[in-house]
């Protein structure tokens, strides 16, 4: 009976895990959420000007999160309030409101206080 040689990569079963163990962070953290939550999350992390991880570290660590302004933050705060305020325009006071947003409208309140405290303190251009 002749052999038929195949690649030692069709031979595996399943695709190889790459290795951590060189990684300055190798924990992988998972957590479950609804996703309304995960919207409300992804509009912070967009407004933050962060990548995930380093949202996630810095609000599980600090309970705060630092945001410096760029570009292309004031894109997505542009943005942001623009759907804001439509939705205001159209919202009927007497009903409820989309909790969401209105967490999402105090989110950006705070960073814009943040923004405003930083610029009156005299230690905001020694960074």
């Amino acid at each position: 009976m002749i052999k038929i040689f195949k690649r030692e990569s069709l031979q595996s079963k399943g695709r190889k895990l790459k290795v951590d163990k060189n990684r300055k962070r190798n924990i992988i953290v998972n957590f479950r959420m609804s996703p309304e939550e995960k919207s409300l999350l992804e509009e912070k992390i967009a407004l933050s000007g962060l990548n995930k991880q380093d949202y996630m570290i810095q609000m599980s660590l600090n309970h705060s999160v630092e945001v410096f302004g760029n570009i292309r933050v004031f894109d997505e705060l542009r943005t942001k309030l623009k759907i804001l305020e439509e939705y205001f325009k159209n919202v009927n006071l007497d009903c409820d409101m989309d909790e969401n947003k209105l967490e999402l409208l105090a989110y950006i309140l705070e960073m814009f206080e943040t923004v405003n405290r930083n610029k009156n303190d005299s230690t905001y251009g020694n960074r």
